[in-house]
Formats: structure tokens, sequence, C-alpha cells
């Protein structure tokens, strides 16, 4: 069986461990956690063996799977930071995808990407790479979702919408059909969105508008 290192050991950690464990695809040679609480305890029955620093070591070792176990709330950028480096050490990043997803045959995908329990991906779908489509959410027909996003729990995209790099679509959003969500961008909880988001922006609301602007910093 193929051995996969997972990065980040928190609660969404516990369900990614559970889902590969189910699937008896891959064994799980431990975690890698940079809080030093957590160093050499179990989460889930997996040891966190230290810091992101060893991952070099265990790749060397011959572990050449890797997949970034790190949950994101709001901003995604650390899970972008931990995708590039373990890209740039030469991981290969596995999707993870529950026995309950229900997932069309015509979406296509990168990789690196989770998708939970009771998630919904329908047709002609564009899934990029390092993404989560958290438990219980539905992603339409044509729609596009860019690399390092996040559709929270709950949330409903309708048909053909977009949501571009490294944008989190909080827990219950909704999200019209057509609509584009742009680059970095944080979609609140419960949010109704009718329109397109701008760049680097934080909406909220029923319906969305801007509630804050995030400048200029560009993803990594």
């Amino acid at each position: 069986m193929n051995s996969v290192i997972l990065v980040g050991g928190g609660g969404h950690a516990k369900q990614i461990i559970e889902i590969i464990t189910a699937q008896k695809s891959y064994h799980i040679a431990g975690i890698t956690d940079n809080d030093p609480a957590k160093r050499k305890i179990l989460v889930s029955g997996v040891p966190v063996l230290g810091n992101d620093k060893i991952l070099n070591t265990y790749f060397t070792k011959g572990i050449k799977r890797a997949f970034i176990s790190l949950g994101s709330v709001d901003e995604t950028g650390a899970r972008i930071s931990l995708y590039n480096m373990l890209k740039e050490i030469g991981f290969t990043l596995i999707n993870v995808v529950h026995s309950s997803v229900i997932l069309s045959p015509s979406v296509t995908m990168g990789t690196g990407n989770a998708f939970m329990p009771g998630s919904i991906i329908n047709a002609h779908t564009s899934i990029g790479n390092n993404c989560i489509i958290n438990t219980g959410t539905i992603v339409e027909h044509d729609c596009t979702i860019e690399d390092h996003v996040h559709i929270a729990t709950g949330a409903k995209l309708a048909g053909g919408v977009t949501v571009q790099e490294g944008s989190h679509v909080g827990i219950g959003a909704l999200i019209k059909q057509g609509v584009t969500i742009g680059r970095q961008v944080i979609v609140g909880a419960g949010a109704l969105v009718l329109e397109d988001i701008p760049d680097r922006v934080v909406c909220a609301g029923m319906p969305a508008k801007v509630i804050k602007y995030l400048g200029n910093t560009t993803i990594h």
C-alpha cells in the first residue's frame, strides 16, 4: 500500500484520516504540524512526527505522496503556502473523496482536493488544485472552482458560478447562477450573492455587499 504524509493536525485532519482509513487506499505514515503542543501526540490514532521541516527527510526516505490536512477559516493563505512548499519538494498531492460524495463523471479536477461527506458536484464542473469542497455543499453544473478555494459546509453554488483563486465561500452561503467571485475573496457565512464580487474583498449579507477591502496582496 502506498504511503502518504499529512500536513496539519487539527480538526480537518481528523476527518481526512477517517476518509483515507475507510478507503484503505493509502497507509498514513504520520502528520506534520508546526504547533509544539502537538508534538508526538496522536491525532485519531496517527502520530504527529514533527514540524514541517521534516518533510524533506520523509520525501528522501521514499514517501512521495502528501495531503494538506490543515483546514482554513476565511483566509486560505496558509494552505497556499503549504501547497507551494510540497510541490517544490516534489510531493505528489492526492485527492481525498468521501464515499458519500456525488461526483459527476464529467467533472474535471486537479490534485490535493478534499471532497467531504454529502457534497454534490454536478456536470461539467471544473475544480483546480488544493480545494476543500466541504460537508453538504452543492456545486451545480458548469461551475469553475479555481485553485486553493474553500467552499464551506452547506454552501450552494448555482449553475455556471466561477470562484476564482484563493477565495473562501462561507458556511451556508448561496451563490446565484452565473456569478463570478473574484480572487482571494471572503464570502461571509449565510451570504446571498446575487452579483459579481471583485478581487480581495469581504462580502456579507442578504443580498451580499462588500463590507471590507483587503488590499492588493497577491497569491504566492
